[in-house]
């Protein structure tokens, strides 16, 4: 099982990764393509600043009643998540990358300080994501860190890597 110590060890890890990354690349590193939906390297950026709060946003769910918590859905029935990340994106698109890269540090020291303040039995809970990650709270909130937004941060290294 996932600990507490473990998943505020993966938040600062990726922390880390995403400050070196975003003080390491030029201006014109971020306007290459990085994902396979056509986003430019600074959208991606966007996109991992919009899902940053991932260890909040769980904690919460968690602590739902059994109806869910409202204006989350609780299955994909007419709910367009290509449409909500592009929305996501556009919203942030203007900034400059110190603010996003600030937007995300910010919601990483939230989410490091909810995962602290979680009683245990609440991160030992059994829980199922929305996107169909299943195990223990605390091994889901890393999990999303580890998969999800640790594959765009490989898809944003990989992109802004100079040609050879």
């Amino acid at each position: 099982m996932t600990s507490r110590k473990q998943v505020i060890e993966t938040i600062r890890a990726f922390e880390i990764e995403v400050r070196e990354l975003a003080g390491a690349l030029s201006d014109q590193a971020w306007t290459g393509q990085a994902y396979e939906n056509g986003w430019n390297a600074k959208q991606l950026l966007c996109h991992i600043a919009s899902t940053s709060g991932v260890a909040q946003f769980l904690l919460t769910l968690a602590r739902a009643p059994a109806g869910g918590v409202t204006g989350v859905p609780t299955s994909s029935g007419g709910y367009d998540i290509d449409e909500f990340n592009r929305q996501q994106v556009a919203m942030r698109e203007g900034r400059t990358v110190a603010e996003i890269t600030a937007e995300i540090v910010s919601n990483l020291e939230r989410g490091t300080a909810a995962v602290e303040a979680a009683p245990d039995e609440e991160l030992a809970k059994r829980f199922r994501a929305p996107w169909g990650i299943e195990g223990s709270l605390a091994e889901v909130i890393a999990g999303s860190f580890r998969e999800h937004l640790g594959l765009h941060l490989a898809d944003l290294r990989s992109a802004t890597r100079p040609a050879i």
